[in-house]
C-alpha cells in the first residue's frame, strides 16, 4: 500500500511570500529586476548570507540561536589576512579563516551544551566582546587589502561554483545525515531526542561549530567581494542572517520547521527587497528595514497559522513528533536493543 503524502501549508508559505516580493517588484521596476546585470548581483549580494545561513539553520533547528556569525565572520576575516600576510603566503589566509570561524563556534557549543548558558545571551556577549577585539585589532593593524593576484577569486567562473559546491554540501548535511535529523530532533523535544538515546550535547556542539566555520567561509567570500578588511565587516550581518532565516519560514523553536530550501528563499527575499526598493527610487536603509520587519512578522504569523492547520487537518502528527526525527531515532534505537538482547 503506498503511504499518502501530503504538502504541507506551512512548506508552502515560504514560495508563496517570494514568489510575491519577486513578482511585486518585478512589476513595480518595470522590468529592471528581470535584467541579467541585476539578477547576477542579486546572485552576488547574497552569497555571503545563504552560506552563513546554511550554518546556522544547525543551530536554529534546535530551538537555539547563534547571533555571534556576524561578529566571527569580522574576527576571521581580519584574521585569516593577517596571517596570511605575516606568514608571507597569502593563500593560507583560506585555512586561517575558517579555523577562527569553527575555534570561535566551538566554545560556543562547549558553552551552550556543556555549561548550559542560554544560546541567545552567550552569542549576545560573544558579539559585543569580540566586536571590540576586532577593533582592536583593526586599529592596531589597520585596513588590509588583498593582492591584485587574488582578484581572480571575485570572478563567477570561480566564486559562482564553490558557492553551489558549498551549499550542496551543506544541503546534504542537514537533511540527509545524523547531524541534520538529530538537530531537527532536539528542536521537536530534546528530553525525548535524549531519551532515544540521541546525544544531545554532542550534536549541539556540532551544530555551532558548523556554524561557526560557515562564518570563516563567509569572510572568505565577504574580503574577496570587497578586496580586503574593513572596520564595518560583519555590522548587523547577524541579523540580515537570522532575518534570512525566519524570513524564510523557520520557526524559532526549529524542529520540523527547519529547511535549507526556506534559508535559500529567505535570504534572497531579503536581496530582492533592498535591491528592488532601490531599483524603485527608495534606497534609504530605514525604508527596507521596516518592510523586511513586517514581511517577518507577516510571514511568521502565516506560518503559524499554516503549522496549526496541517495539524487540525491531520497533515502533520501531534506536537513533539512531527519531524520524523524523532520516529527515525527510535526505530535506530530499538534495532540496536534487539540486536543487544
Amino acid at each position: 500500500m503506498r503511504k499518502r503524502v501530503f504538502i504541507r501549508w506551512q512548506d508552502i508559505v515560504p514560495f508563496i511570500a517570494f514568489a510575491a516580493i519577486f513578482i511585486f517588484f518585478s512589476v513595480t521596476s518595470g522590468g529592471k529586476m528581470l535584467s541579467a546585470f541585476n539578477l547576477k548581483m542579486l546572485l552576488d549580494q547574497s552569497m555571503v548570507v545563504v552560506l552563513m545561513g546554511c550554518g546556522m539553520l544547525f543551530v536554529v533547528a534546535q530551538g537555539s540561536i547563534d547571533l555571534s556569525v556576524g561578529v566571527n565572520l569580522a574576527l576571521s576575516g581580519v584574521f585569516g589576512v593577517w596571517f596570511g600576510f605575516a606568514t608571507g603566503v597569502i593563500w593560507l589566509m583560506i585555512p586561517a579563516a575558517l579555523v577562527c570561524g569553527l575555534a570561535v563556534g566551538l566554545l560556543n557549543g562547549f558553552l551552550v551544551s556543556k555549561l548550559k548558558v542560554p544560546s541567545f545571551m552567550l552569542t549576545i556577549a560573544m558579539l559585543i566582546g569580540v566586536r571590540g577585539i576586532v577593533n582592536y585589532i583593526q586599529q592596531y593593524i589597520g585596513t588590509q587589502m588583498l593582492p591584485t593576484s587574488l582578484a581572480f577569486l571575485n570572478q563567477p567562473p570561480v566564486k559562482i561554483p564553490l558557492f553551489i559546491v558549498i551549499v550542496v554540501i551543506m544541503v546534504y548535511l542537514f537533511e540527509f545525515t545524523k547531524i541534520g535529523r538529530y538537530s531537527r530532533a532536539i528542536g521537536e523535544n530534546e528530553t525525548a531526542a535524549e531519551y532515544v538515546g540521541i546525544p544531545v550535547s554532542k550534536i549541539k556542539i556540532i551544530a555551532f561549530a558548523l556554524s561557526g566555520l560557515m562564518a570563516g567561509v563567509g569572510a572568505f567570500f565577504a574580503v574577496i567581494g570587497v578586496g580586503g578588511t574593513s572596520q564595518t565587516m560583519g555590522v548587523f550581518m547577524e541579523m540580515k542572517v537570522a532575518m534570512a532565516v525566519f524570513l524564510g519560514g523557520v520557526l524559532v523553536t526549529g524542529g520540523a520547521s527547519a529547511k535549507i530550501y526556506k534559508v535559500l528563499l529567505g535570504s534572497f527575499s531579503i536581496t530582492i527587497i533592498v535591491n528592488g526598493l532601490a531599483l524603485i527610487g527608495h534606497p534609504e536603509s530605514q525604508i527596507s528595514e521596516s518592510v523586511e520587519g513586517i514581511l517577518l512578522l507577516l510571514i511568521l504569523l502565516a506560518t503559524i497559522f499554516a503549522t496549526r492547520r496541517d495539524r487540525q487537518s491531520g497533515r502533520m502528527l501531534p506536537e513533539g513528533k512531527n519531524s520524523g526525527s524523532l520516529e527515525f531515532a527510535e526505530q535506530k534505537n530499538r534495532k540496536a536493543d534487539g540486536k543487544s538482547v
